[in-house]
């Protein structure tokens, strides 16, 4: 399967959540230090659930989209949703296959978003070794 599948190249060149201007309960940076990449993360909750969702952030296309598109996963859910989300719940929602090498920079937006929650209940951070890769 091409690495850039076009869902991808659409989502990195055309984001819908990248910039958005949001008034966040929540707020997290992460950086993947073996590319460069960081990501910058904003929630509002309401409820208990992800109300509104943005992010900024420079990095690859894989990165960047998977960010992007993590906002139509999570709104809606409940911390506790998001925080069992896995890395295959990413790969999955990326429609394309991941290799070793780019694992991190698909799941530098679920770590960033992870750990603002984690954060905000002063519980342990995740590390990338919680994700198996």
């Amino acid at each position: 399967m091409d690495l850039y599948a076009q869902n991808i190249l659409d989502r990195y060149k055309t984001p819908f959540f990248k910039d958005k201007k949001i008034k966040a309960d929540l707020k997290r940076h992460e950086a993947n230090h073996s590319c460069g990449d960081a990501i910058d993360i904003s929630l509002v909750t309401s409820g208990g659930k992800v109300a509104d969702y943005s992010f900024t952030g420079a990095g690859c296309a894989i990165s960047m989209a998977a960010a992007d598109m993590m906002g139509d996963l999570v709104k809606g859910m409940t911390e506790d949703e998001i925080l069992k989300l896995t890395k295959d719940d990413i790969y999955k929602m990326l429609g394309i296959e991941i290799s070793m090498r780019r694992s991190k920079c698909a799941l530098l937006g679920l770590i960033t978003l992870q750990n603002a929650i984690l954060a905000e209940q002063k519980k342990p951070l995740r590390t990338w070794g919680d994700y198996d890769l």
